[in-house]
């Protein structure tokens, strides 16, 4: 007889979800593959410092948080990690579709909104020449 996907017998004393041999670790949602204790970070897609174009300003990013700490590798000195989530990231046009997704995956989620426009903003700087050129046209 082929074995089913359930997890196993069930304790009579426990909740019905839980299984006698899941060493009390909770299970993770039945329609999300992601583990049970990752947290989404939505946060608007950072600009480069040298990159002055607007056209992916609105777009969103959802990154996760560490569960696990990197370390190195003592034979060849690069770092590693064992967390799986560590280097994914997802692209989203709106911070609705993104919560949407959290939502969908059932993901516990922050969202870090952006920075005010003042902030961001260069300061306008005057410009040395045009003070002398201006001096000398009406000397």
């Amino acid at each position: 007889m082929a074995r089913d996907l359930r997890p196993g017998p069930v304790r009579r004393e426990a909740r019905p979800e839980t299984a006698a041999n899941d060493n009390g670790v909770p299970r993770p949602h039945p329609s999300s593959a992601l583990p049970p204790d990752a947290l989404a970070i939505i946060e608007p897609t950072p600009i480069a410092t040298n990159q002055s174009g607007r056209a992916r300003r609105d777009r969103w990013r959802l990154r996760f948080a560490a569960r696990a700490r990197s370390f190195v590798d003592p034979l060849t000195g690069w770092t590693g990690g064992s967390d799986p989530l560590a280097h994914l990231v997802l692209r989203f046009p709106t911070v609705e579709a993104a919560e949407r997704y959290c939502r969908l995956q059932h993901l516990r989620f922050e969202v870090l909104q952006p920075a005010s426009r003042s902030a961001r903003a260069m300061p306008i700087r005057p410009d040395p020449f045009g003070e002398h050129q201006e001096r000398s046209r009406h000397a």
